[in-house]
């Protein structure tokens, strides 16, 4: 009898445990995973027949295997064009880039991505240092607010033609983000918006390279980290405005001739399947007034133009 009434306490006290940690641990986490249940694909939905109607590959194949359909695998194909702005040391002179890109994102888990986006280009002779064959990225990255991001990305100038040693060099000269996503209240937002599209995200982050290159070509080793904020505001229809400014710890890390004091950028972006997307972003080289700039006749029109198709496995 005793027995089975310590056995009745101890449950009860489990009970009461568990009860008021689940919420809890749903209040502090910061690892949501939300997982659609694996259905059938013919029980849940009826074949879709009309393109317009199709959201990812899975509605075009009619299948449900292969991942089709789970959005583990997005991207996007895009056309990209851009005034290069080039300097032989006394002059300057224009170039004009015209590039496919092809993107993609492998999300293995929660939020967690691995991202490459491959550049095919027509005219190689626009190839500033801030221009890549190539880049990469793995993290988390998670558009809920109040939520932490993190990982490692390479954006530098990565080409097809290096050697191993190269890129096992450069894959040191790319940084470890962090990032805080933070949005107004809902209240705020209710004050502001036009539709449902109405939008407002800022983004803290700092970033921190174990290496960089000059323009010299010269390696420093001594690590080079950076600060900054970004904002996007979408204000309807899925039109948006954003921009960022930067913080350099100078003098010991030094800011290159291509990085930004602030960047900008504007378009309208539908984030769903087979939708067209048209994005403007200028992410280089941009200079305050007061600062000296090696690139004095750079602009608006060395910004990135980009046409893009999405697309869901």
């Amino acid at each position: 009898m005793i027995k089975n009434r310590k056995q009745l306490i101890l449950k009860f006290f489990l009970l009461i445990f568990f009860s008021a940690m689940f919420p809890l641990n749903k209040i502090l986490s910061q690892i949501v995973v939300d997982e659609a249940p694996r259905g059938l694909y013919y029980m849940r939905t009826a074949r879709v027949k009309k393109f317009k109607d199709m959201k990812d590959f899975r509605d075009v194949f009619h299948r449900d295997k292969f991942l089709l359909g789970r959005n583990r695998i997005t991207g996007n194909v895009s056309y990209n064009f851009a005034r290069v702005i080039l300097s032989d040391g006394a002059n300057f002179h224009a170039e004009y880039r015209s590039a496919i890109g092809f993107f993609t994102r492998i999300r293995f888990f929660e939020e967690f991505s691995f991202n490459t986006t491959f550049y095919a280009d027509f005219n190689h002779a626009a190839a500033a240092r801030w221009i890549s064959d190539y880049t990469y990225s793995i993290g988390r990255y998670n558009w809920r607010p109040h939520k932490f991001n993190y990982g490692y990305e390479n954006f530098i100038n990565n080409k097809y033609y290096d050697k191993f040693e190269t890129f096992i060099e450069k894959m040191q000269e790319g940084y470890y983000f962090l990032s805080y996503n933070y949005y107004p209240s809902a209240r705020f937002i209710k004050k502001i918006h036009i539709d449902s599209t109405t939008n407002l995200k800022f983004t803290p982050f700092v970033r921190y390279a174990f290496r960089y290159r000059d323009e010299f070509e010269t390696v420093h080793r001594q690590g080079k980290p950076t600060a900054g904020i970004s904002c996007r505001a979408t204000l309807f229809w899925n039109i948006y405005i954003e921009g960022a400014v930067y913080y350099y710890f100078t003098p010991m890390y030094r800011q290159l001739p291509w990085d930004p004091d602030y960047s900008y950028g504007l378009g309208y972006f539908d984030w769903r399947s087979f939708r067209f997307s048209i994005t403007y972003g200028n992410w280089a080289v941009n200079r305050f007034p007061w600062k000296k700039t090696t690139y004095p006749t750079y602009g608006f029109l060395d910004g990135n133009f980009k046409f893009v198709l999405n697309w869901i496995w």
